[in-house]
């Protein structure tokens, strides 16, 4: 969810949100590389990959023609998995908690375990108002409708899905061990409190007293170690979980373009800045390391063109060759990984 002088971006946010100074680690700031880590090619699945997903054993893609798909990253070649195979074509999908999920066109929320579906996949739920993105954690699957923030188990709804939150939807959806977090808010996980600000509006200097700016808004987010992490524009920052609207955020990392797609590891948080990912340490640096080629796919699903496991990072990379008349257009790319 870089140089050591603030951007004017930098500095309307700090106007807006009195933002902390940064890490006071930026002395350690990632070194600049000019040569790239050499990739090669992982899988290339025989349609184009709109989404690419990993597990600890396992690697996932969402093909072009309405396949979900997996196989053992030790073997990749000789173990494919299907999970679903759409004339209609899966919209969306995600993977975690052991569990496989993705939408097809008609709205409806289907689940596997990542095994394998035992007979047909399992029916979780119907939703004419889904709104494009599927979210997992620990067995359930989430997602926004027009009017609410929802979840089901991947067993199924019984009845009508649980309420997470009331009158908001999430483009964004990551979870710590108890709380769900989406732009500006976070909520238990099973919605049993109602949501609660993550950031405070800050007094404007020189305004009437009480008045107060918005904050900037949260875009991309990320979780891990206690801290919240989002992008604004071409900007990375971070607060505590447990005290996000106490103090103004930690400015981690500027960018060259706008950043999205944030994902963090152990030691490490990564993104997408145009067509490229790149990576910083997690308490920031001034100079971000490109991990990628300026080759990312600009298509598929937004949050799924690249993922991350303990050693490798994947992506989808466009083909090289032009695209036809006689070989109609498909989203996303051949998957590539290079080592971290």
């Amino acid at each position: 969810m870089t140089r050591l002088s603030l951007s004017l971006g930098s500095l309307g946010f700090c106007w807006l949100t009195g933002c902390a100074g940064r890490a006071v680690d930026l002395d350690h700031a990632a070194p600049a590389s000019s040569a790239l880590p050499s990739s090669d090619p992982f899988v290339a699945p025989t349609d184009e990959s709109s989404g690419v997903w990993v597990d600890d054993q396992r690697l996932y893609w969402l093909s072009g023609f309405g396949r979900v798909q997996s196989c053992l990253k030790l073997d990749c070649e000789h173990t494919r998995r299907t999970y679903a195979q759409l004339n209609q074509g899966p919209i969306t999908a995600t993977v975690g908690g052991g569990h496989v999920y993705w939408t097809s066109s008609q709205l409806t929320i289907f689940s596997c375990p990542v095994e394998g579906c035992a007979a047909e996949p399992v029916t979780v739920v119907r939703d004419p108002a889904f709104r494009n993105t599927l979210f997992a954690d620990r067995g359930y699957v989430y997602w926004s409708s027009d009017f609410d923030i929802y979840r089901c188990p991947a067993s199924g709804c019984a009845t009508t899905p649980e309420v997470v939150a009331q009158s908001v939807h999430a483009d964004y959806l990551v979870f710590d061990d108890t709380r769900a977090y989406w732009s500006g808010f976070s909520a238990p996980s099973d919605g049993s409190e109602p949501p609660q600000n993550l950031t405070a509006p800050v007094p404007v200097e020189g305004a009437p007293l009480g008045k107060a700016a918005p904050p900037a808004p949260m875009q991309s987010l990320a979780v891990g170690a206690g801290y919240l992490y989002w992008t604004t524009g071409n900007q990375v920052f971070r607060c505590p979980t447990a005290s996000c609207n106490a103090a103004p955020p930690t400015l981690l990392v500027t960018g060259e373009a706008p950043i999205t797609s944030l994902k963090l590891d152990d030691s490490a948080m990564y993104w997408l800045e145009t067509d490229s990912i790149h990576s910083c340490p997690l308490f920031g640096c001034e100079q971000s390391r490109a991990l990628t080629p300026a080759k990312v796919t600009h298509e598929g699903i937004e949050s799924a063109r690249y993922a991350i496991d303990a050693s490798y990072l994947y992506w989808l990379e466009a083909p090289d060759e032009p695209r036809t008349t006689t070989r109609p257009p498909m989203p996303g790319g051949i998957i590539r990984r290079t080592a971290k």
